[in-house]
């Protein structure tokens, strides 16, 4: 399964991103491990406010409605929680899949490029073609 992150700074442009490939067939380890790879790096790109968006509204509540839930799967969201504690503002929020193009992108290329791909704000054409197409949506 590919894994793609994108991370935005709080204006909404593209700071970075990540993609890889994962044995992982849950739909729900591998929107907790997209959350953590985000978390990551953010951190690396010295963010203080950050924005996280799943298309897997299961993570998203269970992130931000973490002491109602003692399943395996809630006791890793409080711990991704307790990651975003280091930020001084960070907030989960559920995307439509249909406004994940930019993680589909990535996890498509790294899929079929069997990689692992780091970029910054220097990011290649087919991800600057994305952004500007999502830009173009949004107005």
């Amino acid at each position: 399964m590919g894994l793609g992150v994108i991370v935005r700074d709080e204006d909404g442009f593209v700071l970075g991103g990540y993609g890889c490939s994962k044995d992982m067939t849950f739909n729900s380890e591998w929107a907790e491990m997209a959350i953590e790879e985000g978390v990551s790096l953010t951190k690396s790109l010295n963010l203080k406010k950050v924005q996280f968006e799943s298309d897997n509204a299961n993570i998203v509540n269970k992130i931000n409605r973490r002491d109602q839930d003692i399943t395996f799967l809630g006791e890793h969201a409080h711990d991704i929680y307790e990651k975003l504690k280091s930020f001084e503002n960070a907030v989960v929020t559920w995307a439509p899949r249909s406004s994940n193009k930019l993680p589909d992108f990535i996890c498509k290329f790294v899929l079929s490029n069997n990689c692992i791909w780091n970029f910054d704000v220097n990011y290649p054409k087919g991800i600057h073609d994305l952004v500007i197409l999502e830009a173009i949506d949004e107005s």
